[in-house]
């Protein structure tokens, strides 16, 4: 039985890039597409470090679309 997600979202999330220094620690930035330059978060002492503060990034852009679809159901609802 094949269920159907009619109410399900689904987000193309930012891609990131994750580099190490000659020192071992980890940096991270949203990977550039267009303007070729990217901008460093960083230092982390670990990839796991790295990787967890990529995935709160990920978590408040889920969040913040999530936020802005709700207002803007609420400014159709309120304009009929």
């Amino acid at each position: 039985m094949q269920k159907h997600l009619t109410s399900a979202r689904v987000f193309a999330l930012r891609a990131w890039t994750i580099k190490v220094d000659d020192k071992g620690r980890y940096f991270i930035s949203p990977t550039a597409h267009f303007e070729g330059k990217n901008q460093w978060s960083g230092p982390y002492s670990s990839l796991q470090h790295a990787t967890t503060a990529i995935a709160g990034k990920l978590k408040h852009e889920v969040i913040d679309r999530e936020k802005r679809r709700l207002e803007g159901e609420k400014r159709l609802a309120a304009a009929r």
